[in-house]
């Protein structure tokens, strides 16, 4: 039998369900969340199986997770999920589609970002003297890696110290630097990357081979993010931001996964409308 302390059986997806004298007589329209454990009951297990086909939709605690916060749920996540949830089925139309997107996305990003180089020369002359862009080592598909470029933000000196995540108020960015990043800009020549088809427009953001080997021992399933190009924008960027720590991987990752297994055309549409507002409104580092 259930109890209310154990929680097993949620009612139209956040009303608990604490006992089966308490479950619905009709199963229409009914939203049940329901754990592996309470199955178990032979008893509940019957009474859910009529509310099924009744009309009630049952759903796995993960899953109901993945679909109202739109990320997967990391914590009960294993080998099944990329196995029969099938996040990487094949999208031949989505896939040659997105291949064109990607090539005109490079070809305007790359002219935008020299059409930049003066001026950011020209600032970066006056200020430090230091270089225009920034090359750094990234893991991209198939776990092999490549040189990003970006504009540079941060001081020369920035890691003479050893590499550590940027953080939403580091004191190594420097005046133009955080005009560039609040807005964005700084991510640009990054196009060149998707030209040379390094990087997607859209995909999870590529890591250090530093912090790939890191957050591969301090979160699942990690590495399964090289099995897409990774993106100048993605679903972890609009929807969670920056980062500066593992617990905050952690979420991104899960931001990242969902999109492994729901890209598709309309979500790479909202990732970029939602990319074009986080510039507009400068919510970035």
């Amino acid at each position: 039998m259930l109890s209310a302390e154990r929680r097993d059986v949620w009612l139209d997806g956040d009303r608990l369900a604490p006992r089966v004298a308490e479950l619905p007589r009709s199963g229409r329209g009914r939203s049940l969340v329901v754990t592996d454990e309470v199955l178990r009951d032979s008893t509940t297990a019957d009474q859910l199986a009529r509310l099924a086909l009744d009309g009630a939709r049952l759903l796995r605690p993960r899953d109901q997770y993945e679909q109202t916060r739109r990320r997967a749920m990391l914590d009960d996540l294993d080998e099944s999920w990329f196995l029969f949830d099938r996040p990487l089925r094949r999208r031949p139309v989505y896939t040659a589609i997105k291949a064109a997107v990607d090539l005109l996305a490079g070809a305007i990003g790359t002219l935008l970002a020299l059409l930049l180089v003066p001026l950011v020369w020209l600032v970066y002359r006056l200020d430090d003297g230091g270089p225009v862009f920034y090359r750094q080592e990234r893991i991209g598909l198939g776990g092999r890696s490549f040189r990003i470029w970006k504009f540079r933000t941060m001081r020369v000196d920035a890691e003479a110290e050893g590499p550590v995540w940027a953080s939403a108020d580091d004191e190594r960015v420097t005046r133009l630097g955080r005009l560039l990043r609040s807005t964005h800009l700084d991510e640009l020549p990054q196009f060149f990357n998707v030209l040379r088809r390094e990087m997607s427009l859209v995909g999870p953001r590529p890591e250090r081979p530093v912090f790939v080997r890191l957050l591969g021992r301090a979160i699942p399933f990690f590495d399964r993010r090289h099995l897409v190009r990774p993106g100048v924008t993605g679903w972890a960027v609009v929807r969670f931001g920056y980062s500066d720590s593992v617990r905050d991987k952690w979420i991104i990752h899960e931001y990242d996964l969902y999109y492994l297994k729901h890209r598709s055309l309309l979500l790479d549409l909202e990732i970029a409308a939602r990319t074009v507002l986080v510039m507009l409104t400068r919510k970035g580092q």
